[in-house]
């Protein structure tokens, strides 16, 4: 009876060891797989992160540049209403400033070729007593010529169609030599000096002749 009970009492024990080593090893094995879910689950978490990271950056990058292509857009048609504006002010300035030249050379131009009429009233000098030159003086006036005046009076007149009436250095030493009274008056007999070359011409063909 104590050898049953023996036997019985060491297979219970057996049992009771074969029990604890087997809960051992899934107590084991259950760790390694929580060790292992947990860092499954880490590297899911990471996994994750970098891909939402990586869907954040791509989503940034896409905003951004609607945002960039947007704004310039804005710019360029912005920049592109500023410059056709300025290209029509500045267009019709330069129209203008065309426009406004011309009608000066042409004024300029009507002031010179007319202006013994503007100017005989000025000076007392009839219209028939005008003389155009062109340089080194454009007009010389004879007062009082055709209208049978004793002391006529010859002006020299220089004409100017611009803001500035200053003379060039021709003009101003006309200018000086009548305020200097270097003017003459004198009669040349132009058949004297074509009789004086005609004889001088003939001495020389007779001293060669004779040569």
């Amino acid at each position: 009876m104590s050898t049953s009970v023996t036997l019985t009492v060491g297979i219970v024990l057996a049992f009771i060891i074969v029990i604890l080593i087997i809960s051992f090893l899934f107590e084991r094995r259950i760790s390694r797989m929580a060790v292992r879910l947990e860092q499954e689950k880490v590297a899911g978490q990471r996994s994750a992160q970098e891909v939402a990271q990586k869907l954040f950056n791509q989503w940034t990058e896409t905003s951004v540049n609607a945002i960039r292509a947007q704004i310039t857009e804005t710019l360029k048609k912005d920049y592109q209403v500023q410059l056709e504006s300025w290209k029509k002010q500045e267009e019709k300035r330069i129209r203008d400033d065309a426009i406004q030249k011309s009608i000066n050379t042409l004024l300029g131009k009507i002031g010179e070729e007319f202006s013994p009429v503007l100017l005989a009233s000025r000076f007392g000098v009839n219209l028939k007593d005008f003389r155009h030159l062109g340089t080194p003086v454009d007009f010389v006036a004879f007062r009082g010529l055709s209208d049978d005046v004793e002391d006529v009076e010859v002006l020299f007149l220089e004409i100017k169609s611009g803001k500035s009436s200053g003379l060039v250095s021709r003009e101003r030493r006309i200018r000086d030599a009548v305020s200097a009274k270097r003017v003459r008056y004198e009669v040349v007999n132009i058949g004297e000096i074509i009789g004086g070359l005609k004889e001088g011409l003939t001495g020389s063909d007779d001293r060669e002749t004779h040569a």
